[in-house]
This record gives structure tokens, sequence and C-alpha cells, in this order.
């Protein structure tokens, strides 16, 4: 990425191996939608920096393939298929998870699922249970079931969007409430939890299988997933609690302060959209 993309896009990272090595060599780490994408290389970056990294994703083959990769590179690497949708697997996954590991000295929340898409059309594939299954109460409930494994002085890293801070956007109703959902419960359960700390990161457009099947996105900037990951690193070598690109702050602030004026431009986008036959 050019230095004018770092600086437009890119959250607070961690890119230097040996800083991250020192921080969790010898650590044991849980990735949630480790089988693609984000969580990959999230995986792959702290398998390289010696954590044994443990991978959960719905998707046994695609978690074998990053497993193989961390392993090939001297790293250690513990597969767990399962799907956030369905709680009755949640619960199986979190006992097997702790009956292997019964410490924990980290969690990144990375699992996910975006649609982008009217609420009214998203009625009839059931967006909102959908998405609140994968993106907010499947991982609520895995934190929940695991709480007993994380060591004192552990953390969990949510790895949000800037989308769950902004005002809401059209057609990406169901995907900003869940996520902004989950990341004010997890702030005020953690505020429940003695010595585990609870960060999230903010992450801009990044390029991977989920961003793809908006069209419009192609054009714009994007963090790698690699980037992105160093990104996601962030809160286990800095006691941080948010990670974010500097912009967000204004963002927000915009959205408290002119929220009717925001709301009204992004009508104008959503009717100039619908005009274009834009995609759903």
């Amino acid at each position: 990425m050019s230095a004018l993309g770092r600086f437009l896009l890119s959250p607070p990272a961690c890119r230097d191996l040996g800083t991250l090595r020192r921080a969790v060599a010898g650590h044991t780490i849980l990735v949630t939608g480790a089988s693609s994408g984000i969580g990959a290389a999230t995986a792959r970056r702290l398998g390289e920096a010696g954590a044994t990294v443990l991978l959960l994703a719905r998707r046994e083959g695609a978690l074998g393939a990053v497993a193989a990769q961390i392993r090939a590179a001297g790293g250690q690497a513990h597969l767990y298929p399962a799907n956030l949708a369905d709680p009755a697997g949640v619960q199986a996954v979190a006992g097997r998870i702790q009956a292997a590991h019964p410490r924990l000295h980290a969690v990144i929340s990375n699992a996910g699922r975006s649609v982008r898409r009217r609420a009214q059309d998203g009625e009839a594939t059931q967006d909102l249970p959908r998405l609140l299954a994968v993106n907010f109460s499947g991982p609520a409930a895995l934190l929940l079931a695991l709480r007993p494994a994380l060591a004192a002085g552990g953390v969990v890293v949510n790895v949000s969007s800037v989308s769950a801070r902004h005002v809401g956007a059209p057609r990406w109703s169901a995907y900003q409430g869940s996520k902004a959902g989950f990341d004010l419960w997890l702030h005020a359960a953690g505020a429940e939890w003695p010595r585990v700390r609870v960060a999230s990161v903010y992450l801009p457009l990044v390029r991977t299988p989920m961003s793809a099947p908006t069209r419009a996105y192609r054009f714009l900037p994007a963090l790698s997933a690699d980037e992105a990951a160093q990104a996601v690193l962030w809160p286990l070598v800095r006691p941080v609690v948010r990670a974010a690109p500097w912009w967000l702050r204004g963002v927000e602030l915009a959205g408290l302060l002119a929220p009717h004026a925001l709301g009204r431009a992004l009508r104008v986008l959503e009717r100039w959209e619908a005009g274009q036959g834009g995609p759903a």
C-alpha cells in the first residue's frame, strides 16, 4: 500500500513480527472465521510469531488448508470446525476447546457475514436473523462459554467495521445493526470480566471474499487481508480498547452534530442507485 493509502485507510497496526512475537509467543489464541480473508491472514501471522493458534470456522477443508500453511512455516495450529449460527454447535465446540486448551490468552472474534440489500427485500431471505446469528448472538454465546478459560490478562479482540460507528446507511441495516449491537454488547459484558481487556478494531473496506459481491467496492481503495490482519493484532501488542482510522472520530462527531444532513445525503445516494438499477 502507498503511504497515502496507509494514511487514509489504515488503523494503527502491528507490522513488526518481532514486536508481535514478544507479545504472543507461547500463548494460545483462538481466531474465529479463520478459514479465509482477515481471519486466515491473522491466524497465519500469529502462527509465524510463535502462538498456538486455534482455528474456528464452518469449512473444515479450508481450515485444514490454513492449518497446513501455519505448520509448514513452523507454527502450531488446531482445527475446530463449527457454525456460530448453531447454538448447540457453539456449546459443543466451546467444550472441546476448553477440554484441550484450559487456558486461553486471547480470542480474536472475527467471524462475520455481510449482506447488502434493502431491509424490505431481505425479509424473504431472512437477512436480519441470519446476520444476527453470525455477527452477534453466535459470537456472544461462544465468548460466554469460553469466559472461564480466558486467563487473567487475557484479551478479546472484536474485528468490527467503521460502519458500526457511523449513521445508518441504506441497504446495510442488517449488517450495521448486527455489528453495532455486538460491539456494544461486548464492551458492556467486558466491564463485568475482571482482568480481561476487550478491544474493538474498526476496519475500513477490506478486499475479501465477503466484500467481493458489491461491485461498487471494486473501484474504492481498500486494505488487503494481510494489512487488515496487522491492524487486528494491534490490541495484542498495545493496551488499547479501540483501534480505528484517524478519521472515524470525525465521522462519529458529524453523526452527532448533523445527523439530518447526513441522512439526507444518504437518501439521495440511495435514490440515485435505485434509479441506476444498482446491486441489491
